[in-house]
C-alpha cells in the first residue's frame, strides 16, 4: 500500500509542475511576465511496519522562486509605453493607495488625466505639473519626463522605480503584479538612482519564457507522470492477484 501513496504524491507533484509550465506557455505574449521555477523535494521516510526497512514517502513540488531574468525589449508606438532595461520595478497603486510592483510598462493617460495600466492601476510618479497640462512628452533613461511648456522644454515629473533588498521576498499576486514584503527594505529611485536600470520610452519588455526549455520540461514531466501512473496500475494488478488467491 506504500506504493500507492508514494505514486499519488508523485502524480500531484508532477501535476503542479505541468500547471506551472502551462501557465508560462499561456503567458508567452504577456508583457513583463516572469516564468516560475518549480522545485521537487523528497518527503520524509516511513518505517515499514514489522521490518527494519524505511522507505521514501514520495515527493512534493512547489514554486521555488520567480525567475526575474530580463526579457527581450520590443518597440511600441505608444508614448507612455516603457521598458526597464536592468533592475527595478514600476510602482503601481490601486484605488486605496496600496503599492504593488510590476515590470509591465504598458501605460496610458486616461480620461481623468491619470497615468494607468491596462487594469486601471495608477503609475507611481512624482509630478511637477498636472498631467492635464502635458503635451507630447519625452522620458529619459532616469525616468524624468519633459515636455514643451510655453515654448520652453521643462521637466514635469519623474517616474519612480522600486527595488526590494531581497528579490525573492516579492509575492506574485497575478496580472504581472508583485506584493513587496513589509519586512524587507524597499529602495526607490528618488532617494538614489544607483542600482536601478534605465527606462526606455516607446518600448515594452516581453515575457522571459523560453519556449524550447518549457516544452522540453513538459515532455519530461509527461513521461514521469506516465511512469507513476503505470506503477499504480501494476500495483493494483498485484493487489487484485493477491485478493483472488483461494
Amino acid at each position: 500500500m506504500n506504493v500507492l501513496g508514494i505514486n499519488k504524491s508523485g502524480l500531484k507533484a508532477l501535476q503542479n509542475k505541468m500547471d506551472a509550465i502551462s501557465d508560462d506557455l499561456a503567458n508567452i505574449n504577456t508583457t513583463g511576465y516572469k516564468r516560475k521555477e518549480i522545485s521537487f523535494q523528497e518527503l520524509v521516510h516511513n518505517t515499514i511496519e514489522g521490518t527494519d526497512f524505511s522507505i521514501n514517502a514520495g515527493s512534493k513540488s512547489s514554486i521555488n522562486t520567480i525567475n526575474f531574468k530580463q526579457g527581450t525589449v520590443s518597440n511600441s508606438p505608444n508614448m507612455m509605453d516603457m521598458a526597464i532595461e536592468g533592475d527595478g520595478f514600476f510602482g503601481i497603486r490601486d484605488s486605496n493607495g496600496n503599492l504593488y510592483l510590476s515590470r509591465n510598462g504598458s501605460f496610458k493617460i486616461d480620461g481623468d488625466s491619470n497615468i494607468v495600466d491596462d487594469n486601471g492601476y495608477f503609475l507611481d510618479i512624482s509630478l511637477n505639473m498636472p498631467v492635464e497640462q502635458w503635451g507630447k512628452v519625452d522620458i529619459n533613461a532616469k525616468g524624468e519626463i519633459f515636455t514643451d511648456v510655453d515654448g520652453e522644454y521643462q521637466s514635469v515629473g519623474r517616474i519612480i522605480l522600486y527595488m526590494p533588498e531581497i528579490l525573492d521576498s516579492l509575492t506574485s499576486i497575478g496580472e504581472g503584479k508583485f506584493l513587496p514584503s513589509q519586512n524587507v527594505t524597499l529602495r526607490n529611485s528618488l532617494d538614489s538612482d544607483e542600482g536601478f536600470g534605465d527606462i526606455a520610452q516607446y518600448s515594452l519588455e516581453n515575457s522571459n519564457v523560453d519556449v524550447t526549455r518549457s516544452m522540453a520540461e513538459m515532455i519530461t514531466a509527461q513521461r514521469a507522470y506516465s511512469l507513476n501512473s503505470k506503477s499504480i496500475q501494476t500495483t493494483d494488478d498485484i493487489i487484485s492477484i493477491i485478493n483472488n488467491i483461494k
